[in-house]
């Protein structure tokens, strides 16, 4: 996971500058060609690579980063091209991990600058922009891109999430490998939800008892929590946001927490890297 593009309905005004620098991009192709080259945008229902259009409907997905997703990203792509939600229309996925489900609402002539409506957004306030620079992959069309990685898929179990996959007793599995996992649950402003949680993560590949975090993170472990989510949380910890809400700490703990806003419910994961984290929270959500 373009200007309102809801893959069949575009509202781009914008034309491209004569001369403009591009940003290099890769278009991976529904058919599973793969097209490198300059990416621009002229406006329309169409990509522009080295001049060429390409139909957004015939791409998969734009690569910013080389490298091929791995089935527990590809299992977070929306269920169909064209969800009940417009904001869970694409996903985006950035170079530190973080996978943004949202609505693609324009790219700038020279491919540099990407804006998006989250999903879980409300308003245009909560437009966002992102250097393409910080950006691995957008997913276009997440059927084409399913089908074109589909061994990639069937390689491993789903990430479960509450949209594609609950265990059995209802639980839903936060991965610790992934910064946010959607539940698939919308709340309201002040709703008490409450969350049973449990297992354990490794928040690093070393195999030290330091790097076994619980739901309240891993205490011993030692460094700078400035760029954590939750910079007083420990390393590890099982977090929350609505939306866009700023994260929040959950712990092991089961008392209900107050909702701070409309929109909806992430898991996450209170990490700042997360290509090293291994193993699963099992989270039971009662509202």
């Amino acid at each position: 996971m373009i200007r309102r593009l809801a893959v069949t309905t575009v509202l781009f005004g914008c034309t491209t500058i004569a001369g403009l620098a591009a940003r290099p991009a890769t278009f991976v192709l529904t058919n599973g060609e793969r097209v490198s080259g300059e990416l621009t945008y002229k406006g329309g229902t169409s990509f522009t690579l080295n001049g060429r259009d390409y139909p957004s409907s015939q791409v998969a997905i734009i690569a910013f980063q080389p490298g091929d997703p791995t089935a527990a990203e590809l299992n977070q792509l929306p269920q169909t091209d064209n969800p009940s939600d417009e904001h869970n229309r694409h996903m985006i996925v950035t170079t530190s991990g973080e996978i943004i489900h949202a609505k693609l609402y324009h790219i700038s002539p020279d491919g540099e600058t990407i804006t998006f409506d989250p999903l879980g957004g409300n308003s245009a306030a909560d437009r966002r922009n992102l250097p393409a620079g910080q950006i691995a992959r957008i997913y276009i069309t997440p059927s084409g891109a399913r089908s074109v990685y589909n061994n990639v898929v069937n390689q491993s179990t789903p990430v479960a999430v509450a949209t594609s996959g609950v265990a059995a007793d209802g639980s839903i599995l936060i991965n610790a490998n992934q910064p946010w996992t959607d539940t698939g649950i919308t709340v309201k402003r002040g709703d008490r939800v409450s969350f049973q949680t449990s297992g354990q993560i490794r928040v690093t590949t070393d195999g030290s008892a330091d790097s076994v975090a619980g739901p309240d993170g891993s205490g011993t472990f030692q460094g700078s929590h400035a760029r954590y989510p939750v910079p007083a949380m420990n390393v590890g910890g099982l977090i929350f946001k609505v939306g866009n809400s700023a994260p929040s700490p959950i712990g092991s703990s089961s008392q209900p927490i107050t909702m701070p806003a409309n929109g909806r419910l992430f898991l996450g994961i209170n990490d700042d890297e997360f290509g090293d984290n291994t193993g699963a929270y099992a989270v039971k959500i009662v509202r």
